[in-house]
């Protein structure tokens, strides 16, 4: 058995090109003597011949776009997507505004030109300084801040939903009116 293991190295050996003189005679010898390592050789040198005989397809230059074609694969319009990153904008600038000082800042020189707008929002405030008179003993008690993260990732989970829902819907109305 050992003779064997050794005279199937030989033949891989010759079957990649990389045996020497000496052990192509041993083996050359063995063979001549051993019916089943014979068999062996002459079943490995067919099967050589058969890969190499193998033909390469390669695809057409436009087999790509021609599968895409057939399978019709739609992508987002350029405007869909662009609402989906407008809505996360949106929503951060919102919490800066809320989180920032900046907001205060804006409110007090933009917001407070008009009348009308500052009696809006004095009764803005007191109604938020009521709720957080209200609200704020139970926030202090049971404020989780894990809880304000899991709400932001929902936000933004609900925007890319809605992104998502309403872009068939969109892409619909503009084919109807002729937009692209």
């Amino acid at each position: 058995m050992t003779k064997h293991r050794e005279i199937e190295e030989l033949i891989q050996k010759c079957l990649d090109r990389e045996i020497t003189v000496d052990e192509n005679i041993s083996l050359q010898l063995h063979l001549s003597q051993c019916e089943d390592c014979q068999s062996l050789y002459d079943g490995l040198v067919e099967t050589e011949q058969e890969i190499i005989g193998l033909t390469q397809l390669v695809p057409n230059h436009n087999f790509n776009a021609r599968v895409l074609a057939r399978i019709a694969v739609k992508k987002a319009p350029a405007w869909a997507k662009a609402i989906i990153i407008l809505g996360g904008v949106s929503l951060a600038s919102t919490l800066v505004l809320l989180f920032s000082s900046l907001g205060s800042d804006i409110f007090n020189k933009v917001l407070f030109s008009s009348p009308a707008i500052v009696r809006f929002i004095d009764k803005l405030s007191f109604i938020c300084s009521t709720l957080s008179r209200i609200l704020s003993p139970l926030a202090k008690n049971q404020f989780n801040p894990t809880m304000c993260v899991i709400g932001l990732a929902l936000s933004i989970g609900m925007f890319i939903l809605f992104g998502k829902i309403f872009t068939p819907h969109l892409s619909f109305k503009c084919q109807e009116t002729g937009l692209k």
